[in-house]
């Protein structure tokens, strides 16, 4: 479980939000001004109707944030979607992608977003 104070609370606003988007989520980011990174998930009820689905997505995807958390750089609020292009990806693959990503727009520490 994502420790209390990487957690996003409900009702916090985005101000200037980045926008992220692949097959399997869209998320948006932004500074936030506090010496740590807040995540939010956000699972709709047409990813499958079962709440199963639902809350097994969220557990592994919460799992590979919670492996990069040490290397992300501290400062931002980040709001995860995720799309139904999720469901039978396996951890490995989503653990890769989340890793590409945030390598791409500089989100891990002494690195910068490429075209920079």
């Amino acid at each position: 479980m994502l420790q209390k104070q990487y957690r996003l609370p409900s009702k916090t606003k985005l101000k200037n939000p980045r926008f992220i988007k692949t097959s399997e989520y869209s998320g948006k980011y932004a500074h936030n001004g506090m010496d740590t990174t807040r995540f939010a998930f956000v699972v709709k009820k047409t990813l499958d109707k079962k709440a199963v689905t639902r809350n097994r997505v969220r557990r592994v995807f919460r799992s590979c944030i919670e492996e990069l958390t040490p290397v992300i750089t501290p400062g931002y609020d980040m709001l995860f979607f995720l799309e139904k292009g999720i469901i039978g990806k396996t951890r490995r693959e989503l653990l890769t992608e989340l890793q590409r990503v945030f390598e791409e727009r500089g989100l891990f520490k002494n690195t910068k977003p490429k075209g920079e």
